[in-house]
């Protein structure tokens, strides 16, 4: 008999099961023996103590039975109303930290009681404190009804449809929360405001779809805040809400974020705050760049389709008819007033919001970085020349993926001419500097030709930074054109850098004759300068050997001023010749030696 027990394992099974129930049931109340030692810390008189009890939670939240978690709950209940704000402060990062653990519906209300606490505390820095904890918890509300513990916040989810049985549990909880930020969007402190404006666009993101018109009411009555650094944050969030919105949310929706918000930020271009002006510029840009990006990923708007049988299909046309119509009506429009307010801070956040609409294309729709460089490090806080030193390795890759369309860049041009004439020399290289970028939006040479001249008036600027920012633009530009070929750029150089180029060279002013040296050196430096003319109505058995290549051209131009009657200027030829030499081919390396050697 007891062999055949032994043999059938029923009994073995049930023990290695009750054995293994256990181990798991010891395991999870692991934390059990260690609340004795929270409770002795809690009552202590010393802050660092108390501070420590409540540091304690998270790592035992996991590990407790449901009747001591009420224990834990009770120990930083009690800490949160702390005489001492700093125990209340690390109180409230451990209720962050505990929100992202919640996943038995039964520690839900107490959570949303601790957020609301957070919300009434005399410390403006915890009240401010509260709107982060908001959005956090709503954001790993679900989790508490649908979540597997094991994954941790990995495990965040989106909130049930209307049809599942959760989501009116989940609901109720969100009309609790939805308070805490209006309450904060009215505190007399502008701190705690300030923090509201910055993360409406995550509170939209985690409440949902059937909040979201409350959360723009609640960023249009921050953009008409009476603290002006509250106003400048508003403006800030006002693209990332745009984004929450139209990502999430249906047609009908999507566009009335933009109805909402675009009249009360063109208010806001005459706002007597320097900051909130030059929050609106970059606002501006990040919304034109997000716009366009929803027309196709690195190119403008597309058309909008024939309707169907049926009619016009809304989904359809959206993108083009709505969207685009705020880009050419509203936000270009903005910009170009933007461009001409009289602070220069106002006007400089201007130049940077268009170069940068410029230079990226959609975001989270394409996989082509806007630039090639490090895509971590603003475009704006990199120089032209090391921007340009990483891509002149392979420069059949896209530099800019142009966002504004041909018919945009030349409305923006007699702005950016005025702004060429300003009195203040950074305003007039800040107006230079967006070259590159605009011409990565142009593919006619006609366009490009009037774009240079921008470059080609700055290039005799009384000031030495302006003339030589310009020079690097105008040599640059060819690097960032619209078909990012060989031929697109050479076009650039042939025709419209190199000419000009031979004017500087012989001109009578030495400082222009230096200039055209520079230019040189960055052209071939780069590897800007094409292997030879391109002439579309030749083959390319007609291009003879003897003829003069583009880059023969410039060596040739450097050469001619190894005479010169400045000597500053002959100092520079051996300088720009003795740089590039390592870049030719053994005939030009020849004929650079030569003239190196009639120099000594």
């Amino acid at each position: 008999a007891e062999d055949s027990t032994i043999n059938s394992g029923e009994p073995l099974d049930n023990k290695s099961t009750s054995t293994a129930e256990q181990t798991a049931r010891n395991e999870r109340n692991a934390g059990n023996c260690f609340l004795s030692v929270v409770h002795r810390l809690a009552a202590s008189k010393s802050v660092s103590a108390r501070v420590s009890a409540c540091s304690l939670g998270p790592v035992l939240w996991n590990h407790l039975d449901f009747p001591r978690q009420l224990q834990l709950r009770g120990v930083i209940t009690r800490a949160l109303h702390d005489v001492d704000v700093g125990v209340r402060k690390a109180t409230a990062a451990v209720v962050h930290e505990i929100s992202e653990m919640l996943f038995d519906r039964r520690a839900v209300p107490w959570t949303v009681l601790m957020v609301e606490r957070s919300m009434t505390d005399p410390e403006p820095q915890l009240r401010a404190a509260a709107m982060t904890l908001t959005w956090h918890l709503a954001e790993h509300l679900p989790n508490a009804f649908l979540g597997d513990a094991s994954k941790g916040s990995l495990s965040i989810r989106r909130l049930p449809p209307r049809t599942d049985p959760t989501f009116m549990d989940v609901y109720l909880l969100q009309c609790k929360l939805l308070p805490v930020a209006s309450n904060l969007a009215e505190d007399r402190i502008a701190s705690v405001r300030l923090s509201v404006a910055a993360q409406c666009d995550r509170l939209c993101t985690a409440l949902g779809e059937h909040w979201f018109s409350v959360i723009i009411d609640l960023l249009q009555a921050l953009l008409s805040d009476r603290d002006d650094r509250v106003r400048s944050e508003a403006i800030l969030c006002m693209p990332r809400l745009v984004e929450s919105v139209i990502s999430g949310a249906s047609e009908d929706k999507s566009v009335s974020v933009l109805e909402s918000l675009l009249p009360q930020a063109l208010k806001m271009q005459k706002d007597a705050s320097v900051l909130v002006r030059s929050s609106l510029a970059t606002a501006t840009g990040e919304l034109l760049v997000f716009l366009v990006g929803l027309g196709g990923a690195g190119g403008s708007l597309s058309p909008p389709p024939s309707p169907g049988h049926g009619g016009v299909n809304i989904d359809e046309i959206g993108s083009y008819k709505y969207y685009k119509k705020h880009v050419d009506q509203t936000l270009i429009p903005l910009l170009q007033k933007l461009l001409q307010d009289t602070n220069p801070d106002v006007t400089s956040a201007s130049l940077r919001a268009v170069t940068n609409a410029s230079r990226s294309g959609a975001r989270d729709r394409s996989g082509i970085p806007s630039c090639s460089h490090k895509p971590d490090v603003d475009d704006d806080l990199v120089s032209l020349a090391s921007h340009q030193s990483h891509t002149s390795i392979d420069r059949t890759k896209p530099v800019f993926i142009p966002v504004l369309s041909e018919e945009q860049v030349l409305r923006l041009l007699p702005t950016l001419s005025n702004l060429a004439t300003s009195t203040q020399w950074r305003v007039r290289q800040s107006a230079v500097e967006i070259v590159p970028a605009l011409l990565g939006c142009t593919y006619r040479l006609e366009t490009r030709n009037e774009i240079s001249k921008l470059c080609i008036n700055l290039m005799s600027d009384k000031v030495d930074t302006v003339r030589k920012t310009a020079a690097e633009c105008f040599c640059l530009g060819g690097s960032s054109l619209a078909r990012h070929g060989e031929d697109d750029g050479g076009e650039w150089i042939t025709k419209i850098v190199v000419p000009h180029l031979r004017i500087c060279s012989q001109s009578e002013d030495s400082k222009q004759r230096l200039l055209s040296l520079k230019m040189i050196d960055i052209i071939i430096t780069n590897g800007l300068c094409p292997s030879k003319v391109s002439d579309p109505a030749s083959s390319p058995s007609s291009f003879s050997s003897t003829e003069e290549s583009p880059l023969r051209m410039l060596l040739d131009i450097a050469s001619s001023r190894a005479s010169d009657n400045v000597a500053n200027v002959r100092l520079n030829v051996g300088r720009v010749l003795g740089s590039v030499l390592f870049l030719l081919d053994r005939s030009d390396v020849d004929y650079v030696v030569s003239v190196l050697e009639k120099q000594l």
